[in-house]
């Protein structure tokens, strides 16, 4: 918990501290920072308000999945007289070995939620990574750089050539 307030302090020190960083470093490490200082605040609150749901849902995710982890080993304990092994493989074999199911329940719940929460983490870094894409978006829209995708379709001897080119 303690290094979760102490980089949670370095980031929103860099972010929102008087700090010579890029806004796109700043939208990289703190998503919606860099709109923000460019003055986008409702796309800044966009990033952030994801950032945050995502946070939050990673987080109870993963210790939704500790504690059905703790039940079901617990569960084991008191029905099997299992011991606390911490191989994941021997859960299995208690599982399969009972015919109780609901044991196997918990387990499979547990490992759900855990690769949900994997799920979020993926989640939380496209969301860096699309916030750092979008400040520098603006910042070249400020800039007068243009920036444009055309689409182009070309027919030779019957075969349709479909093509993307990008002009900036």
């Amino acid at each position: 918990m303690q290094k979760i307030f102490l980089i949670t302090l370095f980031c929103s020190s860099l972010c929102y501290g008087l700090s010579p960083i890029h806004p796109v470093a700043k939208s990289f490490l703190m998503p919606g920072s860099g709109e923000r200082d460019l003055g986008y605040h409702k796309s800044s609150k966009f990033f952030m308000h994801s950032e945050i749901v995502l946070f939050t849902a990673c987080y109870s995710a993963f210790k939704t999945s500790d504690l059905i982890e703790d039940k079901y080993i617990s569960y084991a304990a008191k029905h099997a007289g299992a011991t606390s092994p911490t191989d994941d493989r021997y859960w299995t074999d208690i599982g399969n070995y009972n015919t109780n199911n609901d044991f196997e329940n918990m387990r499979i719940k547990s490992d759900k939620y855990f690769l949900v929460g994997k799920f979020l983490v993926g989640g939380i870094i496209m969301n860096h990574i699309i916030s750092s894409i979008n400040t520098l978006y603006i910042l070249r829209i400020n800039e007068g750089n243009t920036l444009s995708l055309k689409p182009s379709i070309q027919r030779s001897n019957g075969i349709y050539i479909y093509g993307l080119s990008l002009e900036f």
